[in-house]
């Protein structure tokens, strides 16, 4: 059974998570460099979770958790792939002209973006073993 403070934890966790995605989404129009924005939310969560549960315990509380650790994690890391994201699409419609040096320009890009994903993948399952080992201890 997770504990009162962990429950608390993950909603602070969730509500940061849902207000950058949209506030990334809607108003940057950016959500990394997956274009997709549930792997942008995803990746906030768990960010904001595991930080707000492993830092010191620091600065404003609400009901006894200490949410600021978490949301200052998740702000750089929203900002960080905010500008690691490639153009997208609709920019590069816009280009008037291809070159070559263009074309291997977009193969870089693409590149890049498989390695972003293999870092990706590992950065996700080292952050669920961290959640799955902070809930498991305290039980």
């Amino acid at each position: 059974m997770i504990s009162v403070m962990g429950f608390i934890g993950i909603l602070f966790a969730l509500f940061v998570a849902v207000m950058l995605t949209a506030i990334f989404r809607l108003v940057f129009r950016s959500t990394g460099p997956w274009g997709g924005f549930w792997v942008f939310f995803v990746l906030l969560f768990f960010i904001s979770f595991v930080t707000g549960e492993w830092a010191v315990q620091r600065g404003p509380s609400a009901w006894g958790y200490y949410w600021m650790p978490g949301l200052i994690a998740a702000i750089v890391v929203a900002l960080i792939l905010a500008a690691a994201s490639p153009q997208s699409p609709v920019r590069k419609r816009n280009l008037k002209r291809k070159t070559d040096a263009h074309d291997q320009e977009e193969e870089e890009v693409f590149i890049a973006t498989e390695v972003l994903g293999i870092f990706f993948w590992i950065l996700i399952i080292t952050l669920v073993l961290i959640v799955i080992g902070t809930v498991a201890s305290k039980m």
